[in-house]
């Protein structure tokens, strides 16, 4: 397993937070305390809330350039919706294509939560993008997401050229809930040998575990560090499932134990996110599987860090996640 820790400008104490991040925290915490609830539903408030945040530091478009469309792809049981990005370079020669599955809990967030990220990873890795926005719980518990997540992948599978895409060159990404969709998706039969690559950002691998059975989610869970111990029990309440089902390898991945046919993986996370540990330990699996597995751990970051373009080292990182895309996606 190669395993790398790419610090940040500047030095960062072990176990704290980089300035910027905690300046950030210190801004999410006047926006929740200035929120009063209305009349809409505890989800609506919530739903509200996550776009505000997420949309409000996403920073600015710098990849306007990069095309997109908006179309309809097959879920489970009706079309959902999806945005497609589209690199410059594959107008003219097809395009390697990344399956991308939005995080927020499995019952938050969409696709314009996303779109900052999704262009300028698509400009740097000369790579072409398709994000779905699967039905979302508690309106739609599990298996719903992840059925709507395989559907639109075997459409993609089966359509590749009408994305300017390679149906040869298809991975799958997620960043936290999306992370653990696209986790399971690797992991799935029918996939095996299809899917070229996975890329899970701080994905959520484990929700059957107690919370001290991985430290970062103790020491970083508490509030102060964005994701907290109690969201991760609401998003598993939310998504309909209950403790003694989550060791489930379609709820929990990280209990997987056939892992040797995995395509090649590469794992962020944030040295202060309460996920980090989980993400730990599945790449040592992978790692034992003899599966190309790559963990990238950042010194100083917090959850979902590469959302929030507002952070002055958040373009360093997108670009060397495009580098790793690029790098197992490769036309060559």
């Amino acid at each position: 397993m190669k395993t790398e820790q790419t610090e940040p400008s500047g030095r960062v104490p072990p176990d704290s937070m980089d300035n910027n991040s905690a300046d950030l925290i210190e801004k999410m915490n006047a926006i929740l305390l200035s929120l009063v609830p209305g009349s809409e539903s505890p989800i609506e408030f919530s739903r509200g809330l996550a776009s505000d945040i997420f949309m409000g530091f996403a920073g600015p478009d710098l990849h306007p350039d990069i095309e997109t469309k908006d179309v309809n792809v097959p879920g489970d049981k009706s079309p959902v919706p999806a945005r497609v990005y589209y690199h410059p370079k594959s107008a003219e020669h097809p395009s390697p294509l990344v399956l991308f599955l939005h995080g927020g809990g499995w019952s938050l967030a969409g696709l314009d939560e996303y779109d900052n990220l999704l262009k300028a990873l698509a400009a740097q890795s000369c790579v072409n993008f398709i994000s779905v926005d699967y039905r979302l719980a508690p309106e739609n518990p599990f298996p719903a997401g992840l059925k709507d997540s395989q559907a639109a992948l075997d459409f993609i599978f089966e359509n590749a050229a009408d994305f300017r895409g390679l149906p040869d060159k298809v991975a799958v990404m997620g960043d936290s809930a999306g992370g653990n969709f696209a986790a399971v998706l690797a992991q799935a039969e029918d996939n095996i040998g299809k899917i070229q690559a996975q890329f899970l950002l701080y994905p959520m691998l484990d929700v059957h575990s107690t919370h001290n059975t991985y430290p970062s989610r103790i020491q970083f869970g508490d509030g102060d560090y964005f994701l907290t111990r109690d969201a991760i029990d609401v998003s598993v309440e939310n998504y309909g499932v209950t403790k003694e089902h989550c060791k489930d390898m379609r709820i929990s991945p990280l209990f997987q134990t056939a892992l040797a046919d995995l395509p090649a993986t590469y794992i962020i996370v944030g040295h202060c996110d309460p996920l980090r540990d989980e993400a730990r330990a599945y790449a040592e699996r992978l790692a034992k599987a003899n599966v190309d597995v790559t963990l990238d751990i950042i010194p100083g970051a917090i959850h979902a860090f590469l959302s929030f373009g507002v952070l002055d080292n958040v373009k360093n990182y997108r670009t060397r996640l495009a580098q790793e895309i690029s790098r197992r996606l490769s036309p060559g």
